[in-house]
């Protein structure tokens, strides 16, 4: 488990942990499945800096800024990575022999920087308009990259494969559903702090159903765009999906609760 644990972080966030960790079935089963844990890290850190700059008086554009910063930092751009290829890919209009050589190119094209500039700022608006409403002491925010690993988990042992190489078919290879118990219950753990939070109880029941709905929508793109899953469409699903959790965030804020 300790071995998976510090794989995960390796793997997926840009924390340095200087020591080489042996995959095997054991230690890569538990990568995957310690990934909402590393969500809750990254969530976790990000309402650290919040709470500290608030401490300071920031302003809304401030914390909305450190928000959209810290994510992007502590990932190293790794899922960003891969929704710009997905995009060049997918709006190139080719067929899906064409979208994954494009996936292979380490060039990014126009679509995929417009793709990328519409992300990032769909995302700094939302983040930037919570700030301003005081956001409901942004507790939910752990709740959103836990989700978000939680789908990786999902797609890595449900979803089809678009070819027999590459890092999904790595890790698929390793991986059985019992992977989906480990992260169903690490994502129950990080659950705790909105289930004590009564008044956040509806906001939690959107954002799993709304991730749920995200995953069964990307599983069907997915399959029909590029006939199935790749690494890039994981760290596309990471970002698509935390920029739809927002968006439910925002309208549960500002629609529901006035």
């Amino acid at each position: 488990m300790i071995k998976g644990f510090l794989l995960a972080i390796q793997f997926f966030t840009v924390l340095p942990i200087r020591r080489e960790i042996e995959m095997n079935h054991r230690s890569v089963s538990w990568m995957i499945g310690l990934l909402p844990l590393v969500g809750a890290i990254i969530g976790g850190a990000t309402l650290g800096i919040i709470y500290f700059a608030e401490g300071f008086s920031a302003s809304p554009l401030i914390i909305a800024f450190l928000f959209w910063l810290t994510f992007i930092i502590l990932t190293g751009g790794l899922h960003l990575d891969g929704w710009t290829d997905v995009s060049d890919a997918y709006f190139s209009y080719k067929n899906t022999e064409k979208r994954h050589e494009i996936l292979k190119d380490p060039r990014v094209g126009a679509f995929g920087v417009l793709s990328l500039i519409v992300l990032l700022a769909s995302k700094f608006i939302l983040l930037l308009d919570l700030a301003m409403q005081g956001a409901a002491g942004w507790i939910w925010l752990i709740w959103i990259p836990v989700l978000s690993r939680l789908m990786i988990a999902y797609l890595l042992v449900k979803a089809p494969l678009a070819r027999q190489d590459g890092m999904a078919y790595f890790l698929k290879s390793y991986l059985t559903d019992h992977v989906l118990l480990k992260a169903g219950a690490v994502s129950m753990i990080a659950a705790i702090p909105l289930i004590m939070s009564p008044e956040l109880w509806p906001l939690l029941v959107i954002l799993l159903a709304g991730t749920i709905i995200f995953t069964m929508v990307s599983v069907i793109f997915f399959k029909k765009a590029f006939g199935g899953i790749s690494g890039d469409s994981l760290g596309a699903s990471v970002e698509g999906g935390e920029l739809w959790s927002l968006i439910l965030v925002w309208c549960y804020l500002s629609i529901v609760m006035g």
